[in-house]
């Protein structure tokens, strides 16, 4: 901190000043003072003499000091005094000035400039040589301390009303609604003291910013803010009435300017008069520099917070205590540092702040700003919060101990909530990371489980809670327990509950599918969820269930399709998984029955074939004779299937004989058989069709085009079988039919054709010539194929002449 440049200006005699001639100069300054410096000083600090009394030659005793004060880039603070003639001695009007000058606010340290009015370092008189000692950084101030100033203030008439106007004309100074301010006086002390007492109530930095004179001869062509007066030269200014532009304090007649006091002096003026003055000034420094310092003005909140630290103070009431949480909110969200963060939260803790402030103070305790505070406050601003945040769920503040936790808080909280607050509760506990423990609050959680049960339709997801996993494990036991009344309504309603709410909730803690909870449970996925739930469900239940083989049908049963009908596969899988045997429950063959029933169709698929034999050796079809009967003949071929697909047969030359068996079961194992007769000796697999029905014969027109197309001999054998049945079928049939294998014979090699025509000779010569012809010619007769046109005519020869080739016939004869 530096110190300030003195220097002295007087009427000098020739190589007494600066400029080594006679007249007025800077007669001494202190080393380092350059033109800046003098320049100032002389446009706006040297002592004005009034030319009147200069003219009527008063006595220099009765000429007052002079203090003057201004920031024009540098800060100089100047003492003057009149000393009559001039240094030759024959005119009036020598004075001397004594300035002091720096560039640095801090050299002041906290005394205002006014108070400087009674120092012991001024001069009066010119020094010995051209250079004077500067004055160091914080000079005495002398009488007018910051008591004495209170203390003359409380000793005038009336002085907190003129302190409040003058301190409200001096904060107003430097805005738009401000004035100059004029004290119009005979004595220049009582004009600084009021100036002293309204600078102590600006923060330093503004204080040195406000210039003043006292006193001044021209008030019109000075650049102060505060002019003084004499009441001899004041004129029409010394009258508070007059507009003059300027804020009038007339000494002389107790009269002045009315001011609108500003806040700041509706906040300060009476804590100086009455409290610790010292202690004021350090609040009006301390929120001054809450504002930010510089020409910045405090608001409100940095005067509170400044006055709880400095002071003691608390706030009033509530809404006083919310915008000084807000205000610390926002501090630390800009810096903590410099913050009293404690003494605040010390004060406005205790009162009960909004959610808002209090959210706001909590999240900025938590940011990366307030890292560097104390764990221990961020603590009570966080438990602070928390109680705020209950206090909507429980309509009132939770009785608890200081030194209980959270949890503790939250625990009491949920044991008094109403049940439909208890979501709202929980919601916000774990928001704050808390987890209750329900076994803590055994009342609370017993009542919000009875009135969740009952209320299956609110909106209520524990996923949401800390401890949700637990309170579902109660809400699954009350429900338990009313499925436990078989038969009352309250089962009902509790069964209807979980299908349309519950399940959803209770899924992901079934254990045990054979409980009736679990069942209920697992039925109702089931029935209600989709395609990925549903057989996770399935394989879950699957995984799950234990349970002793009489049992366990019906247990699986319940548990998987209570509610939904079970598709295909799903009862295919559960036929196969049960143990075998009939089913001895009828209720339970019944249910199975008629779900069978309505998935099965009049033409059933083979997978529905498959079912319908599992079914029937369950027990199952006693009473659907439909199925029944397709079970039967199912069975029937696919012993049939077994005995010709089971080499070597017993007797090679007997072919066992296909069962009759319906177009629907043949239709639905069309393609199986179509591969049995291809794996047939060719000549019985061609018996097999010529002596099939037009059932057989439109399942081969079906399959064998399928088959012809394979790169093995299989291909060939059934374009063959295809040429053989091509001649025993109906027109309707054969023309289509006969169309696709002519397609296939223009398009297959020469090879493959006679592959096939060997397979046909086996069947005589003159079908072989037949073939020949057929796959040589590329016209089709109109109407009819000519394969069925020539096989007809053929049929009615040997009806008049039986051929000798007819021996592969007579084979498939025989076999019958």
């Amino acid at each position: 901190m530096s110190g300030f440049r003195t220097l002295y200006y007087t009427d000098c005699l020739p190589g007494q000043g600066l400029r080594g001639g006679a007249g007025f100069q800077f007669q001494a300054v202190s080393a380092g003072t350059g033109h800046e410096e003098m320049s100032l000083v002389q446009r706006t600090s040297l002592y004005e003499a009034p030319v009147a009394w200069m003219r009527q030659q008063r006595p220099v005793e009765e000429y007052p000091p002079s203090l003057t004060h201004l920031y024009d880039g540098l800060y100089v603070t100047a003492r003057g005094v009149y000393l009559g003639a001039e240094a030759n001695g024959v005119r009036e009007g020598n004075q001397f000035t004594h300035a002091i000058a720096t560039a640095d606010p801090g050299a002041y340290g906290f005394t205002r400039p006014a108070q400087l009015w009674g120092a012991p370092f001024w001069s009066e008189e010119p020094a010995p040589g051209t250079e004077c000692a500067p004055l160091p950084a914080e000079p005495d101030a002398g009488p007018w301390s910051v008591d004495s100033v209170r203390e003359w203030v409380l000793g005038r008439p009336g002085g907190e009303d003129w302190l409040l106007a003058v301190h409200s004309a001096f904060d107003r100074l430097h805005t738009d609604g401000g004035r100059r301010v004029v004290f119009v006086a005979d004595d220049p002390e009582p004009v600084l003291a009021w100036i002293a007492a309204g600078t102590l109530l600006l923060p330093q930095s503004r204080a040195l910013r406000v210039g003043f004179r006292v006193f001044a001869t021209n008030p019109r062509a000075s650049q102060h803010d505060v002019l003084a007066l004499h009441t001899e030269w004041a004129g029409q200014l010394a009258e508070p009435e007059r507009d003059h532009g300027f804020c009038v304090f007339n000494l002389a007649t107790g009269r002045r300017s009315e001011v609108e006091p500003t806040e700041s002096a509706r906040h300060w003026v009476a804590r100086f008069l009455r409290e610790d003055p010292y202690d004021v000034v350090d609040a009006i420094e301390l929120a001054h520099q809450f504002a930010g310092g510089g020409q910045a003005r405090a608001a409100a909140a940095d005067r509170l917070a400044a006055e709880v630290v400095t002071l003691g103070r608390r706030p009033r009431d509530a809404a006083e205590a919310k915008g000084l949480a807000a205000w610390l909110a926002d501090r630390i969200g800009q810096s903590s540092e410099d913050i009293p963060v404690p003494s605040v939260l010390d004060a406005v803790l205790p009162f009960p702040l909004g959610l808002t402030e209090l959210r706001r103070l909590d999240e900025a305790v938590r940011s990366p700003r307030g890292d560097v505070l104390d764990a221990a406050l961020t603590a009570r601003v966080r438990r602070a919060l928390f109680v705020a945040e209950l206090e909507p769920c429980t309509g009132g503040r939770i009785a608890a101990d200081e030194a209980a936790s959270l949890r503790d808080l939250a625990e009491a909280a949920a044991e008094v909530v109403a049940p439909e607050r208890m979501d709202a509760l929980l919601r916000t506990v774990t928001r704050f990371g808390v987890a209750p423990r329900p076994a803590e609050f055994p009342g609370g959680a017993d009542r919000f489980v009875r009135w969740w049960a009952a209320h299956p339709r609110e909106p209520i997801d524990p996923g949401a809670w800390s401890c949700g996993a637990e309170l579902l494990v109660l809400l699954r036991s009350a429900l338990a327990a009313s499925l436990e009344r078989r038969g009352s309504p309250e089962e009902h309603r509790t069964v209807a509950d979980i299908r349309e709410r519950w399940w959803r909730l209770l899924l992901p803690g079934v254990t045990d599918p054979a409980a009736m909870i679990d069942a209920t449970t697992t039925a109702a996925a089931v029935e209600k969820g989709g395609p990925a739930t549903r057989r996770d469900t399935i394989e879950m239940v699957y995984a799950l269930l234990r349970a002793p083989a009489e049992d366990y049908p019906v247990l699986l049963w319940r548990a998987l399709f209570s509610f939904a009908e079970p598709a295909l596969e799903e009862l295919k899988r559960y036929l196969l998984t049960v143990p075998p045997g009939e089913f001895t429950a009828e209720w339970h063959a019944k249910e199975i029955g008629g779900a069978a029933g309505r998935l099965m169709s009049r033409a059933p698929s083979a997978g529905e074939l498959d079912v319908i034999r599992l079914l029937a050796s369950r027990g199952v079809l006693a009473r659907m004779p439909d199925l029944a009967e397709f079970a039967r003949q199912d069975q029937a071929l696919q012993h049939w299937f077994a005995a010709v697909g089971t080499p070597p047969r017993p007797d090679p030359s007997r072919i066992p004989v296909p069962p009759p068996v319906g177009g629907p079961v043949l239709s639905a194992r069309g393609e199986q058989f179509t591969a049995a007769l291809l794996g047939l000796p060719f000549p019985d697999a061609a018996a097999i069709v010529a002596a099939g029905d037009e059932v057989l014969l439109a399942v081969l027109a079906r399959e064998l085009p399928l088959a012809w197309h394979a790169q093995d001999s299989r291909g060939e054998a059934a374009a063959a079988l295809a040429y053989v049945a091509i001649g025993q079928c109906s027109d309707a049939v054969a023309v289509p039919f006969e169309k696709k294998l002519r397609t296939w014979a223009r398009t297959t090699d020469a090879e493959r054709l006679g592959a096939a025509g060997r397979r046909l000779r086996t069947l005589g010569a003159e079908v072989a010539e037949d073939w020949h012809e057929f796959t040589r010619r590329r016209a089709v007769l109109s109407g009819q194929t000519e394969r069925a046109k020539r096989a007809r005519e053929k049929r009615e020869q040997k009806t008049e002449n039986p051929p000798k080739s007819g021996k592969w016939l007579g084979r498939w004869t025989r076999g019958r």
